[in-house]
């Protein structure tokens, strides 16, 4: 008698899901957004998710580590100077560092070891080293996925908030709450024996001693960005300057900017004269400083001097003249009490004189800076502030049935899709980046209500914000 095995078929094919556009980013500091001076392209965090954005092209790309079973966000990032790798930390327990070849999208080195969440991130000048922070510094041989070694940057084992390498690759420079701190870098030494004779050899591995410094720093100051000066060959006025030291900036958020040369001493420190700073960013020409209510304070390397201010502002003021609708009501009794700005949190420079920004309600501008006195916006993308409660398909100006997806099928008319958020806002999307609305904002409310996405608007008892969104480029 035969035993009949039960056949089991197998599982239909599943095509592979492509992601083609994020909206909104998660972005919190200076550490979740890297680029490169000499290149047109930013990267910046969007949950489990890396977005490199061409800003020549308005395109996006994303990174992922699509083969895991599970995603974790990411905290930080950062590119290698040539651009081509990009690296990212993770949050939580047990956390990794991802490395990704930008040009593949693929990842090619995964470092585990951080007993707690990634904070911070670097590559070294010459691309062959990686450190990260999160508790204790870690040093990899990022392409081996070797850890060289790692040490705890502060003795109360303080969230470090900020790490770098010098321009000459000489110090590895940490930065926290309270606590700025030099490390040197050597290369260790073996004596082998060798028939009867003794030489000593130069080993791969590092050495890791910490530099002391006195800085005449105030010892209660907390940093919370510090960068390394750029230099080409095309700014050799300012390395001579330097006295051809390699310096380094550090901010404290009480906003003080202080120039440390890598004799390490303080060459020359400026009062930004805000209430918090954030980030800064290190160009040929120009050092940016983020701070709170939507200012970018821009200064001269080397002597430090103010030459300008960004100012959220404009940005605002840019809406209101352009396409994108832009309405809130306030009670009066409240007409006297406007909100704050939005804090400015991250700040990179790109090539070709741009600087990308990202404020504190998840909205990323790009500035052409040719004109400190006058910049100008020339990428903008904006998204909610807080978490999505609800999407909804919307019918197109056609009419057209909500479950058709109109634009993305190649019909012209409309907008795609709805979602509502706890910032109190309500965002129209269209997805074929259109925008030809020349409605008032008042005639678009009243469409609102009587259409059939009623169910998603819970306008708030004392403010009213009706906006359409678009993503644009602008010359």
């Amino acid at each position: 008698m035969k035993t009949t095995r039960s056949r089991f078929k197998k599982p239909p094919t599943v095509s592979k899901l492509v992601l083609e556009e994020v909206i909104g980013l998660t972005t919190k500091s200076g550490n979740g957004l890297a680029s490169n001076v000499s290149s047109s392209k930013c990267a910046y965090l969007a949950g489990s998710v890396v977005v490199i954005l061409d800003v020549n092209s308005g395109t996006q790309s994303h990174l992922i580590a699509s083969d895991r079973l599970s995603l974790k966000p990411l905290s930080c990032v950062a590119l290698s100077k040539d651009g081509r790798f990009v690296a990212a930390g993770e949050t939580g327990n047990q956390s990794s560092v991802l490395v990704w070849d930008s040009s593949t999208l693929s990842v090619v080195s995964e470092l585990k070891g951080h007993l707690l969440g990634v904070t911070c991130i670097c590559f070294s000048p010459n691309g062959k080293h990686l450190v990260s922070g999160g508790g204790y510094i870690y040093l990899w041989d990022w392409r081996s996925g070797h850890l060289i070694t790692k040490f705890q940057a502060t003795s109360s084992g303080s969230t470090v908030s900020s790490v770098g390498f010098s321009s000459d690759a000489k110090f590895i420079v940490t930065a926290g709450k309270k606590h700025l701190k030099f490390w040197t870098l050597e290369s260790s030494r073996k004596t082998q024996q060798n028939g009867g004779m003794r030489r000593t050899a130069r080993s791969a591995s590092l050495a890791i001693h910490e530099k002391l410094a006195n800085l005449s720093i105030e010892k209660d100051c907390s940093f919370t960005s510090i960068a390394s000066s750029v230099w080409t060959n095309s700014s050799d006025d300012n390395r001579k300057q330097a006295g051809g030291l390699f310096p380094i900036y550090a901010l404290t958020d009480s906003g003080i900017l202080y120039l440390i040369h890598s004799g390490l001493s303080v060459k020359k420190s400026v009062i930004l004269k805000v209430q918090r700073a954030f980030a800064l960013s290190t160009s040929e020409k120009l050092i940016a400083c983020a701070c709170n209510n939507g200012t970018v304070l821009l200064y001269t390397p080397v002597s430090l001097e103010y030459v300008g201010s960004i100012l959220y502002s404009k940005a605002k003021k840019f809406y209101e003249e352009n396409n994108t609708v832009y309405h809130a009501v306030f009670p009066e009794q409240n007409s006297q009490q406007l909100p704050a700005l939005p804090d400015a949190v991250a700040c990179q420079f790109l090539a070709f004189e741009k600087l990308v920004v990202i404020y504190s309600d998840h909205s990323l501008y790009i500035w052409d800076i040719h004109d400190v006195n006058q910049a100008t916006k020339c990428f903008v993308l904006v998204s909610h502030s807080s978490c999505i409660w609800d999407i909804k398909n919307l019918c197109c100006e056609n009419m057209h049935d909500p479950s058709l997806a109109c634009t993305a099928k190649g019909c012209s008319g409309g907008i795609s899709f709805a979602t509502c958020s706890a910032d109190g806002t309500i965002r129209l999307w269209d997805i074929s980046l259109q925008s030809d609305l020349s409605k008032d904002a008042k005639e678009l409310k009243n469409e609102l209500l009587g259409s059939s996405c009623l169910d998603l608007i819970d306008f708030d008892k004392d403010i009213m914000f009706i906006s359409y969104t678009t993503v644009e480029k602008f010359y």
